[in-house]
């Protein structure tokens, strides 16, 4: 997958079938409150292999942040300012898209800290090996 910011929220949008603005907002509500979640050495190697203008949304707030799934998820609503998302939605979009942007192993370190968080079911939309090359009908 293209790491470019443009291809990630393109592929936010037609996951989520938000306009370019809904999934700009999401992408950015999401890493926040991901990087919070995260360890800070992983949300600084999550950063690494990610567009400067997504990165630096991982690595704004404390690091380490020990909350539940459901309040992962209040986090993200609260943070987006989209009403047509909603943070579940916006959630497991964002962290699939991400997930496919990563190599294999960054991608395998961020599900084992979701599986130990209890957090399986935001990663519901992830699938590694998806050909998103084949894009929606939307118009690029």
């Amino acid at each position: 997958m293209d790491r470019t910011r443009t291809a990630i929220t393109e592929t936010v949008s037609d996951r989520t079938a938000a306009d370019e603005h809904g999934a700009t907002d999401a992408t950015r509500a999401v890493l926040a409150t991901l990087g919070e979640r995260l360890s800070a050495d992983r949300a600084s190697d999550l950063a690494a292999q990610l567009p400067g203008e997504l990165a630096a949304h991982l690595t704004e707030a404390e690091s380490g942040q020990r909350f539940s799934e459901e309040e992962f998820v209040s986090r993200v609503d609260r943070r987006m300012d989209t009403v047509d998302l909603t943070g579940e939605r916006a959630a497991t979009a964002v962290l699939a898209t991400v997930l496919e942007a990563l190599d294999e192993e960054e991608r395998t370190a961020v599900v084992d800290e979701f599986e130990r968080y209890g957090f399986e079911e935001l990663l519901g939309e992830t699938d590694a090996s998806a050909d998103v090359t084949d894009r929606s009908l939307r118009e690029r």
